[in-house]
């Protein structure tokens, strides 16, 4: 799952960011209200958690905006302004949920839980099985006929991506924001970190006597797009 932190406290960001990574959240940061407004008008995170007060744009603006825009993800914001009026003013606004500053991580993490189980896209499994393959997000493991194989970090949560919509296609700009949280990182590390799953994905197939001409099979390059799981032929594999 896709989380967009918008925090412009250094120490709490990073703390928070690094909190929900190890519950297996992918977690990008944005610490001004501006670039909040942009990267959240994608509609492509599965929820937000947005503070109110914000360099060059406060968090209720930025979060009237991507109502205004159709953006749906569920938001918890943030704030010191624990007043009643204040929590009126950010639910009219389109929160979902409000939180006063300080606050356990604990108690946000169920929280962010129990929005993300409103979504009606939300899966309560953390297990998805694609013929042989078994990914599980929660306990970070992969496996192909049982047997389990090795994945690093950026390319377990790229398989994560690209299993999050059968058959979608995800850019290179798209790798680098929710994988690497960085839209700088560059293209030949991307392209190298792709070839490395397709290799160890390849590889786990090929223990049960199963080769593929081109390991680029079971991602494939779409031109000018991106890449996607070929999931038509991953069902077979079973």
């Amino acid at each position: 799952m896709w989380i967009l932190l918008v925090e412009d406290e250094i120490s709490l960001s990073k703390s928070l960011k690094k909190g929900l990574e190890e519950e297996g959240f992918v977690v990008k940061i944005s610490r001004n209200g501006e670039e909040a407004e942009l990267l959240g008008k994608s509609n492509s995170y599965d929820l937000s958690i947005l503070d109110w007060r914000l360099p060059k744009k406060d968090g209720q603006a930025v979060l009237k905006a991507w109502r205004s825009h159709g953006v749906d993800f569920p938001v918890l914001m943030l704030t010191a302004l624990g007043d009643t009026e204040h929590k009126i003013i950010g639910l009219d606004s389109g929160a979902d949920d409000y939180m006063n500053k300080p606050f356990s991580f604990d108690e946000l993490l169920a929280r962010v839980r129990a929005l993300l189980r409103r979504k009606p896209q939300y899966s309560n499994t953390d297990d998805i099985n694609i013929g042989a393959l078994h990914f599980n997000k929660r306990k970070r493991t992969v496996s192909i006929f049982g047997n389990s194989i090795s994945l690093r970090a950026k390319e377990f949560l790229i398989l994560q991506l690209l299993l999050s919509i059968d058959g979608g296609v995800f850019s290179k700009h798209e790798l680098a924001e929710r994988v690497w949280g960085s839209d700088t990182v560059s293209d030949n590390t991307i392209e190298a970190t792709i070839s490395m799953l397709r290799n160890s994905l390849a590889k786990a197939y090929e223990n049960k006597g199963i080769k593929f001409n081109d390991d680029t099979y079971l991602i494939e390059t779409v031109r000018g797009a991106g890449y996607r799981l070929n999931t038509k032929i991953l069902k077979s594999l079973s």
